[in-house]
């Protein structure tokens, strides 16, 4: 069960709602976009990847809805200034692997409710699950305790898992439900969400230096 006194979904997810970090602000002002309405912090992250890609569009600010009262469980204020910023520098095939993971899970899932008695239909649920818990785990370990050590494996460790100790699998699996449910695609678009998510939810595997 994770911290606080939420649901775990509730609980894990309250980052989300918090204002873009003065870091994130700064990126985008350099990158041409000029602020209208707040912006919170998966919004600015997206914002910045978007400008990134495409630096010629148009800067104006979109209109967001203003945030309310801080959700129940929120992150400090001295936290919210010293949590990492995102990073989108993650390479489109690490990206891509991120996401296939998540998607043979979801087809696996579909066909053991489509036909729960199927040859092996358990099986590959259990596996796909258990693969990619191992992929995001592997992201976590130094190189010589890795079990996949493929790039997008290495990619990730290099600039987000470093900082971690290894999550236990069940940890690990409570991060990836609860993003799923939460954000369409994240894996994809913003893989640098686990860490953030782990880096709240379990700050004792933050590695101290």
């Amino acid at each position: 069960m994770l911290i606080g006194e939420a649901s775990t979904d509730d609980r894990i997810m309250d980052w989300v709602d918090e204002p873009a970090t003065e870091q994130q602000l700064i990126h985008l002002r350099e990158l041409g976009f000029s602020q209208g309405e707040p912006l919170m912090r998966t919004q600015a992250a997206r914002l910045i990847r978007e400008l990134r890609r495409n630096p010629g569009r148009s800067t104006s600010a979109p209109v967001f809805e203003k945030p309310g009262a801080p959700p129940r469980g929120a992150m400090p204020a001295e936290q919210v200034a010293s949590a990492p910023v995102p990073s989108n520098d993650f390479s489109e095939g690490t990206r891509t692997q991120a996401y296939r993971f998540r998607a043979v899970v979801e087809a696996a899932h579909r066909a053991l409710v489509a036909n729960p008695n199927g040859p092996n239909v358990r099986a590959d649920a259990a596996a796909s699950t258990q693969n990619r818990q191992e992929f995001w785990l592997d992201t976590c370990r130094e190189a010589k305790e890795m079990r996949i050590g493929s790039v997008p494996v290495l990619e990730l460790y290099q600039m987000q898992g470093y900082r971690f100790f290894p999550p236990s699998p069940q940890q690990v699996q409570e991060l990836l439900t609860a993003l799923d449910e939460a954000m369409p695609n994240w894996d994809l678009e913003n893989p640098e969400l686990f860490y953030q998510t782990l880096e709240l939810n379990f700050p004792h595997l933050v590695r101290r230096r």
